[in-house]
């Protein structure tokens, strides 16, 4: 199947910032990191661009697994798509208590 490479490639890119996102939530975790006012901006902001590619990633998986012409494959990678999806909510949802664990201990 020709069209699992690509998707092969997505899931490593996605991976890969999912890895460097859940860096960037634990450096903001104030029970493991008492630096966090000197780092927690530059860390929101590049988790932040992190997720922003892995949406426009999303995006793109999205697009060619909808394009695939035969059924099976189309549901198969768009199957891979939503699991991913479940992933990359977890990961926003994260970062949204962690703002919430920030501004508790800032306060």
């Amino acid at each position: 199947m020709s069209s699992s490479i690509p998707f092969e490639r997505y899931d490593e890119e996605f991976l890969s910032l999912t890895e460097q996102v859940t860096s960037k939530l634990r450096s903001l975790d104030p029970s493991t990191n008492s630096s966090i006012s000197k780092t927690a901006d530059a860390d929101i902001k590049m988790a932040h661009n992190l997720l922003l590619q892995a949406d426009d990633l999303l995006k793109q998986m999205g697009l060619e697994a909808r394009g695939v012409e035969d059924a099976s494959v189309k549901r198969d990678l768009l199957g891979k798509v939503s699991c991913i999806l479940c992933v990359y909510f977890l990961l926003v949802i994260g970062i949204a208590v962690n703002f919430d664990i920030i501004s508790e201990y800032e306060d």
